[in-house]
């Protein structure tokens, strides 16, 4: 991988990780919000960075373009489920209790976070589709 393309693409991916993170400081946001758009930046972020350094790697190779599909399918149906776990955690911790603790969880919610780690998925491929390929050159 050239260093300067591979620097370049994980600084741009890291500062929108930033500001996305930074975003509910400037709002006056209550402490509980900030945590879980911190909480939900590093999950996309470990997204992001699970299909750049795994999934892309080991699956986008020629003859293994359907598996790369399907595997990657099954996951971002899978891992929202998870991040949405994690800031319930997160919000059940600040409110002291864990009843009802997938209280508000539902399809739509489902396919919001679906849609971010398939953002998450398709960013990490892309870029090391792109540094594989302009380490070639």
């Amino acid at each position: 991988m050239k260093s300067s393309l591979s620097f370049r693409l994980h600084t741009a991916t890291w500062l929108v990780a930033i500001i996305l993170t930074l975003v509910p400081f400037f709002n006056g946001s209550p402490a509980e919000q900030v945590t879980g758009n911190v909480l939900a930046t590093f999950y996309w972020m470990a997204v992001y960075y699970f299909f750049f350094l795994v999934i892309a790697p080991r699956l986008l190779l020629p003859g293994r373009i359907y598996e790369f599909f399907g595997i990657s399918i099954v996951l971002l149906i899978i891992l929202p489920f998870f991040g949405y776990t994690i800031l319930f955690f997160s919000r059940a911790l600040f409110k002291g209790d864990f009843i009802d603790f997938y209280s508000g969880y539902s399809v739509p919610m489902h396919l919001s976070g679906f849609k971010a780690m398939a953002l998450a998925g398709v960013y990490g491929s892309f870029f090391r589709l792109m540094a594989e390929y302009c380490r070639k050159q």
